[in-house]
């Protein structure tokens, strides 16, 4: 049976085909829209509406009556909503359920028969187990994400891929792996035609790579190779990428604290709290407590205690915040 505004279609000469291929290339359409409202919005804000889409286009795969083409191009629509929204629901610290989500992105993948797509959901996962999990197992997922997609991945893909490979060695301590990956990413960086990429790679670019970068050789403990890569990267920003700027201003705070300049991490620092302040990221919230950690240990010196101050304040405004939200105590296990 018809819709009202299948009806009205009709009546004006609208064929089965053709609503049918205006329903497949509005759904194409949103995993694009979505995707970049992703560059704006937190994880937080948009998890709902990414969850709502994915139901909605899984639906149509489960009730539709489709031919190949079309079955394909829904699933790899699904595919990408599922990647999406294990990146977001990573954004709002819904790990478990990110996990999920990247599940029924590879069954769609791979249904699809888009190995390039299915990569780019398993390197999500990594990319999130690097930074919650495991470490190792992330390289090894990273890497077989990397193998099954490397005789048909554009270059642009590619780099990616090794982007998440690079960065699982960084948080295994893994120096000659972690370098041995840069190395292939700036090879494949070096050979990208933008014309053949898909969409989910658009936001790959030269600060990107210098930022993936100089935040590896932070977690490596080398300060002196990430801190230009950071600072130059961060300098020519687009300050409209709030989250971004503030994760990545926090690992070249972490830097600064490593190479002893504490005046400097402390500024920085400041500057990462009053973005993430309007952020709304779990990602950045962790970011932000990490760096209270590591200055607590310097909060004899005055713009560290400055920060120290600030962030503690920030935290009591969100305890009476949840607090009044939710009518339960707030707890924090730490105390600045």
């Amino acid at each position: 049976m018809a819709t009202p505004l299948q009806a009205a279609r009709l009546a004006r000469g609208w064929s089965q085909a053709r609503m049918v291929s205006e329903l497949f290339a509005t759904a194409e359409h949103r995993v694009i829209q979505l995707r970049r409202a992703d560059d704006f919005v937190s994880g937080r804000t948009s998890h709902t509406l990414v969850q709502q889409e994915l139901k909605a286009t899984t639906k149509l795969i489960d009730e539709a009556s489709l031919t190949e083409d079309q079955s394909r191009r829904l699933l790899t629509a699904t595919g990408e909503l599922a990647q999406l929204a294990a990146w977001v629901a990573a954004d709002a610290g819904l790990y478990k359920q990110a996990a999920r989500y990247t599940e029924g992105g590879v069954l769609a993948a791979h249904a699809a028969d888009n190995e390039p797509l299915a990569a780019n959901v398993i390197s999500t996962l990594a990319y999130q187990l690097a930074n919650t999990g495991n470490p190792r197992q992330a390289a090894l997922l990273a890497r077989t994400a990397y193998a099954g997609a490397r005789h048909s991945a554009t270059a642009t893909t590619k780099a990616l891929l090794m982007e998440r490979v690079a960065w699982a060695d960084a948080k295994s301590g893994d120096l000659v792996s972690c370098e041995r990956a840069l190395g292939q990413v700036e090879d494949n960086f070096g050979d990208a035609q933008q014309e053949d990429d898909p969409d989910w790679v658009y936001w790959l670019n030269r600060e990107e790579i210098d930022v993936m970068a100089g935040r590896c050789y932070t977690e490596l403990k080398q300060p002196d190779r990430a801190e230009a890569l950071l600072r130059n990267a961060t300098s020519s920003y687009d300050n409209a990428l709030v989250r971004e700027n503030s994760l990545y201003l926090s690992w070249l705070a972490e830097d600064y604290i490593l190479l002893n300049e504490i005046e400097l991490a402390a500024e920085t620092a400041t500057r990462v709290l009053e973005l993430g302040s309007r952020a709304n990221s779990a990602r950045t919230d962790d970011r932000l407590r990490h760096l209270a950690r590591l200055l607590r240990r310097y909060k004899d010196v005055q713009a560290a205690a400055g920060f120290l101050s600030q962030y503690k304040d920030g935290l009591s405004f969100w305890r009476l915040h949840e607090e009044a939200v939710s009518g339960t105590q707030w707890r924090d296990s730490e105390s600045y």
